[in-house]
């Protein structure tokens, strides 16, 4: 098979169409969903922000009726505010089309030239492996990456997925258990846009998860969450059509103390959705409010997206404490996802 490693041409429709096409037998191979973009949603995803800048390349092989298909892609992500030193790399092939030297001819190709031409010293990458592999098996494809990339492993996550829909009295009975310890405080449920009066509260609370995550030996600075900054995110969810709504408590104080976030791509034919930040703020701990947020959000699921069959999240293997919620609610592994990192020499 002859391939050809090349620029993702943003202006092409055609060629976004096979992206697309791409990014969903990604998911659904990965995860059991799909969650469909048009084009203008498509390369809103691919544009730069004042936050960070990104690049693309697509690996696309000649069709035996001599046209072209999309069939692997790379990129690579560059922090404008913060962790100036790093550069984040990928690279994914279509799953019928592994096996045959495309992840090594997309990082040949581009990203190690693009790892020379950033000047960027620290090197990160992220990799899947099965939930039994062996993270230290030279062979495996992600490390095989990795190796050619220039870096070595520095954490382990891993993914779990969750079939929908959950059971009612399941949810109900966890929600007594946390309402046991709630307190004065109060589980609210928020959509774009974070209200205003909330914004610095709000963006302590970024922050703080960003410090607090088990990233073990991973190199990393936890960003300033500004309002112009969660405003930013915001704009960019809308154009994308993605929906976000989390569940906060509210201390006695009226500050925010915690939250737990899903992320849902708008339209009955996206079966695939992300539960993504949850966390309590250090001196509100100890009142159960972790359970009570996710129980919060994924009541509100059958509500909002009853066409959602699979709810994804990721969590560091040493972080017991969520890890024990998710299994409450039945979350299974689905694979183990390996960050690793290193330092290029300088030119």
């Amino acid at each position: 098979m002859h391939v050809t490693i090349r620029p993702l041409d943003l202006s092409s429709d055609a060629e976004l169409i096979q992206y697309n096409a791409l990014d969903e037998a990604l998911d659904l191979d990965a995860f059991g969903g799909v969650q469909p973009f048009t084009l203008a949603q498509r390369r809103s995803t691919l544009e730069d922000t004042p936050y960070h800048r990104s690049r693309r390349w697509v690996a696309i092989a000649e069709t035996i009726e001599g046209g072209e298909q999309l069939v692997g892609r790379a990129g690579t992500f560059e922090p404008l505010q913060d962790n100036l030193e790093m550069i984040s790399v990928g690279c994914a092939v279509h799953p019928a089309f592994r096996g045959r030297g495309i992840g090594t001819a997309l990082v040949e190709e581009a990203l190690l030239p693009a790892i020379r031409e950033s000047g960027r010293p620290l090197v990160d990458a992220w990799g899947e492996i099965r939930a039994d592999g062996d993270p230290d098996e030279p062979s495996l494809p992600a490390n095989r990456i990795a190796a050619r990339l220039g870096v070595s492993r520095k954490n382990i996550g891993v993914c779990r997925a969750l079939t929908l829909p959950l059971d009612a009295g399941m949810l109900d009975e966890l929600r007594a258990q946390a309402e046991e310890k709630l307190g004065g405080y109060r589980i609210e449920i928020w959509e774009d846009p974070v209200p205003e009066e909330h914004l610095a509260s709000y963006g302590a609370l970024l922050r703080q998860l960003d410090l607090d995550d088990p990233d073990e030996d991973l190199e990393y600075e936890a960003p300033e969450y500004t309002p112009e900054r969660i405003r930013t995110s915001e704009r960019r969810r809308a154009e994308q059509g993605i929906l976000q709504y989390q569940s906060v408590a509210i201390a006695p104080d009226g500050t925010v103390a915690g939250n737990s976030v899903i992320h849902l791509k708008q339209g009955e034919e996206a079966t695939l959705g992300w539960q993504e930040n949850t966390l309590v703020m250090p001196d509100h701990r100890g009142h159960r409010l972790g359970l009570a947020l996710k129980v919060a959000t994924h009541r509100e699921l059958a509500a909002r997206a009853p066409h959602v069959r699979r709810l994804i999240t990721f969590n560091s293997h040493v972080n017991p404490w969520m890890i024990a919620i998710n299994e409450q609610l039945g979350y299974e592994v689905a694979f183990r996802e390996v960050g690793y990192q290193g330092r290029q020499q300088p030119a």
